[in-house]
C-alpha cells in the first residue's frame, strides 16, 4: 500500500493529506497549515508526543501517528461525539484485520486483551470566528511501547502481514465510509461506543489526582464524553480522571 492511494482516498473526500517523517506532535504540526481546508497529518514518528492530561505519549517509528483536522460539524458542546466515532472506527478496524475483541477504557484508551492498542485525543480551536475539531490518535503497528503499570499490545501480534500504511488505508476507508453517520448525529455512535466501554456497570476506582482518589460503580456514559460514578450514597459526574481499577 503506498502513500499515494492514501492521498487519493482522502483527496476524494475533500481533504488533504500530508506524510512526514518525523515531527514534534501531529497535533501541534497540523495547526501550522491553512485552516481554510480539511487536513489529515500522517506522520511515521514523534518526539514530543502527548496524550490526555498532557501524558507523554511515546511515538517510536513503525505505527500510526494521525490528526484530522476539519470545521467542526457538531456543537462544541457535543465535539466528544467526534472522539466516540473515531474511537468506534480504529476498533471496528482492528476487530477486522486482528480478528479479535476490543474494548474502550474510559476516556481514551483502546484496549485488546486488557493491553492498550491505540489512544485519541481531540482539542477545539477557534480560527477566526470559526471552530475546528482536531482529532489525534496513534496506534501500535510494528511496536508497543513500555509503560510503568500498562500492559501494551500491538497490530503485528495478531497479524503480521500488514504495515503502518496498509492499515491507515483500511482506516481512512473505513473513516469516509462512515462519515455520514457523524454528519447525522446518529445516536448509534454512543451506543456503539458504549457497547464497547470496560467497566460499564461494574465497580471502578478513579484517580483523579496525586492526592484524591474516587471509587464507585461506573454507570453511565453522558453524552458529553463524562461518567456517572454510583455510590450507596452519592451519585457524581466525572469529566477528567483515570481509571486504576
Amino acid at each position: 500500500m503506498s502513500l499515494k492511494k492514501i492521498k487519493s482516498l482522502l483527496n476524494k473526500n475533500d481533504f488533504d493529506f500530508y506524510y512526514l517523517e518525523c515531527v514534534d506532535s501531529t497535533m501541534s504540526e497540523i495547526k501550522k497549515y491553512n485552516f481554510k481546508k480539511n487536513i489529515c497529518l500522517m506522520a511515521n514518528q514523534q518526539t514530543k508526543g502527548f496524550g490526555r492530561r498532557g501524558t507523554t505519549w511515546e511515538s517510536p517509528k513503525g505505527n500510526i501517528y494521525i490528526s484530522i483536522l476539519f470545521k467542526s460539524i457538531v456543537d462544541i458542546q457535543n465535539h466528544f461525539i467526534n472522539n466516540a466515532f473515531t474511537t468506534n472506527i480504529i476498533c471496528n478496524v482492528l476487530e477486522k484485520v486482528c480478528n479479535v475483541k476490543t474494548e474502550i477504557k474510559w476516556p481514551n484508551d483502546i484496549l485488546i486483551n486488557d493491553k492498550k492498542i491505540s489512544g485519541i485525543i481531540t482539542e477545539i480551536y477557534n480560527n477566526n470566528n470559526v471552530n475546528f475539531i482536531n482529532t489525534g490518535f496513534g496506534i501500535n503497528v510494528m511496536t508497543s511501547p513500555n509503560l510503568d503499570n500498562y500492559l501494551t499490545t500491538n497490530i503485528n501480534a495478531y497479524q503480521k502481514e500488514i504495515n503502518n500504511f496498509s492499515f491507515a488505508f483500511e482506516l481512512m476507508e473505513e473513516y469516509f465510509k462512515n462519515f455520514h453517520i457523524l454528519i447525522s448525529h446518529s445516536e448509534s455512535i454512543l451506543e456503539m461506543y458504549k457497547s464497547r466501554l470496560k467497566y460499564l456497570g461494574s465497580q471502578i476506582k478513579l484517580k483523579i489526582n496525586d492526592n484524591l482518589f474516587k471509587e464507585g460503580i461506573l454507570f453511565d456514559l453522558n453524552n458529553d464524553g463524562s461518567i456517572i460514578l454510583k455510590s450507596e450514597s452519592t451519585s457524581e459526574t466525572i469529566y477528567n480522571a483515570r481509571i486504576i481499577k
